[in-house]
Parts: C-alpha cells; structure tokens; sequence
C-alpha cells in the first residue's frame, strides 16, 4: 500500500502502516530481476503497415 498524495511507503517504509511488513514501492522495484533474453533462438521482427 502506498500513497501517492502524502508519499506514505513510497520511497522508505511509512510508520503510518505498522500492519504492513513489506517493502516500499522503490525498493519492490528494485528488487525485480529483468527476464532472461532468449539470445539462442532465431531473430524475430515484427512489421506493420
């Protein structure tokens, strides 16, 4: 849970959420690991007209 209006848990935890025991916003996001690139199979580009 975060908020946007007063910046609650967004860029370090809120004391305001004592019940939430998660991360905040900034440091779930930087907690994700991008997904492997498949560099062994073939080259596909998509074309539009």
């Amino acid at each position: 849970p975060t908020s946007g209006w007063t910046g609650d848990n967004i860029m370090e935890r809120s004391d305001k959420m004592p019940w939430y025991e998660g991360p905040c916003l900034i440091d779930a996001i930087d907690g994700l690991k991008a997904p492997k690139r498949p560099t062994d199979k073939p080259l596909r580009l998509p074309i539009q007209d």
